[in-house]
């Protein structure tokens, strides 16, 4: 099925749709990429305005205002009451004396001033901010297949989010160069500023939002593994947490020439059991989804040839008031889903030694926990860069899972330094310690009215055809033990550290 409204960057969904009288303009990269390996992990609502439509807009930004008709937007503060983060930062854990870093090819070039902006629109703390290149600084190019654009958005994103959720954290951003492919070529100069953060950088949290399929390494697989695995066990000596993305396509995910494999895969680095694998949700805060057409006659409406708000009007069909609904991330109109399942690099590590082996079969399971990573109920994000409309973007992907995931260790940390401990460090052995009470947990979820009726309950990407895992009570494959309900876990987690 053609993959409509989508960007591939051939291993990660990056939609950069622009509105054309109304109608979604396609455009993909994949045929032009066949190298292109680790990509980010982020996905953009397309431009398509609610100009023309007689409901009020799901998303108003903020100034430049552009309205969505259908394509819900989050404020830090309304993201913040969702998860209980306000509280925390009521009692004064803002991310203080702590430091994120942020690890993306290319950078952004416009990445400070975008920063700034968005935190003087939020009326948060200017931002404390560092970049990195540890390979030279690259000369930005929007024409390049979409590729810098695409890694400018991943960028805005990181920066924004995590300091929207830790507001007073340092962050520091490592802007590898080139962009990171299969082999020599691009992996040294993202692990080379790894290493330097490692190095100078002490009990800081790392935010990974990229990915590549663990099957692309092939019979190097361990080999190469080896030397990254390096990285993360000196993260682990220094009291460094490193949190990855789990992807965006599900289970169908794709080799060096854009194929997705035929069977369920999963994506490294989040698979690494030393990485704390970050999955994706559909958070519906104050609104619900309410279909009333199926994903088929959505399809079918876009393909003879209607303009997207007008198929839109039934499929992504709302309904408003008071609540809070969280479903696994699967988002069928992209088509979109979180990545989770079975690692075929690791065995099952014993922080999951408590999670049943009819579910795991000896092998690593991921993700551990989740965040939003919608589109539709996506983070707001401002970008000036070329080749993207300036302004405000609705953006999700576990690339906005990671980070805010990030901001939440920040948070801890701080914490337990005020109770006089060492930062978190390795997350997961003490993670799979927590209460249950500590996690939103992520069960089926049904939608809908009529033809609409659509439930929730796995991670498998529409119309790929492969297989997904299913959302069950309790951890499971698709959101790990869930999203983090915010105050509880950060004093949870810092009171576990010994």
């Amino acid at each position: 099925m053609k993959r409509l409204l989508t960007l591939f960057l051939t291993m990660a969904l990056v939609v950069l749709v622009a509105a054309s009288v109304g109608r979604a303009a396609p455009v993909s990269a994949a045929a032009t990429l066949p190298n292109t390996l680790l990509s980010p992990l982020v996905a953009v609502a397309p431009d398509i305005s609610s100009q023309g439509t007689t409901n009020p807009p799901a998303c108003t930004t903020p100034s430049p205002v552009f309205t969505y008709a259908f394509f819900h937007c989050y404020t830090p503060a309304q993201m913040e009451a969702a998860y209980g983060v306000d509280r925390l930062h009521a009692e004064g854990l803002t991310g203080k004396g702590q430091t994120i870093v942020i690890v993306d090819s290319y950078g952004s070039p416009t990445a400070l001033q975008d920063l700034q902006f968005f935190s003087s629109t939020f009326g948060l703390p200017q931002p404390n901010l560092t970049i990195l290149y540890p390979t030279g600084k690259p000369a930005y190019n929007p024409a390049m297949h979409g590729i810098q654009v695409g890694w400018a958005f991943e960028t805005s994103l990181d920066l924004q989010w995590a300091h929207a959720m830790a507001p007073d954290a340092k962050i520091v951003l490592v802007a590898a160069n080139p962009a990171e492919t299969e082999g020599e070529q691009g992996f040294p100069s993202m692990f080379k500023g790894e290493q330097y953060v490692v190095d100078h950088y002490p009990g800081s949290v790392i935010s990974q939002s990229f990915a590549v399929t663990e099957q692309s390494f092939n019979a190097a697989a361990l080999q190469q593994v080896a030397k990254f695995d390096k990285v993360y066990q000196q993260a682990v000596a220094n009291g460094i947490t490193v949190v990855s993305a789990t992807g965006d396509s599900g289970t169908a995910n794709v080799d060096k020439q854009g194929r997705v494999y035929p069977f369920p895969t999963a994506q490294w680095p989040a698979s690494d059991p030393l990485v704390t694998a970050a999955g994706g949700t559909w958070l519906q805060s104050g609104w619900r989804w309410d279909p009333t057409v199926s994903t088929a006659t959505f399809y079918s409406c876009l393909a003879a040839g209607n303009p997207f708000n007008t198929c839109a009007a039934t499929y992504l069909n709302y309904t408003t008031g008071p609540g809070r609904t969280e479903a696994v991330w699967k988002e069928d109109w992209l088509p979109a889903a979180t990545g989770g399942g079975l690692s075929v690099l690791y065995p099952t590590p014993s922080f999951q030694s408590g999670i049943p082996q009819s579910l795991l079969h000896g092998h690593r399971g991921l993700p551990d926990v989740s965040w939003n990573a919608a589109v539709d109920g996506g983070a707001l994000v401002y970008t000036s860069f070329g080749g993207a409309r300036l302004g405000w973007h609705t953006v999700g992907g576990t690339s906005a899972s990671t980070p805010q995931i990030a901001a939440m260790v920040a948070l801890t940390n701080q914490l337990a330094a005020q109770m006089g401990k060492h930062s978190v460090g390795y997350l997961n052995p003490l993670l799979y310690t927590l209460p249950a009470s500590d996690f939103n947990d992520i069960v089926p979820q049904t939608f809908g009215s009529g033809a609409g009726v659509t439930t929730l309950d796995s991670n498998q990407e529409y119309a790929s055809g492969i297989p997904g895992y299913s959302t069950t009570a309790g951890w499971d494959l698709t959101t790990g033990f869930g999203s983090p309900s915010a105050f509880n876990l950060v004093h949870d987690l810092a009171t576990a550290i010994h």
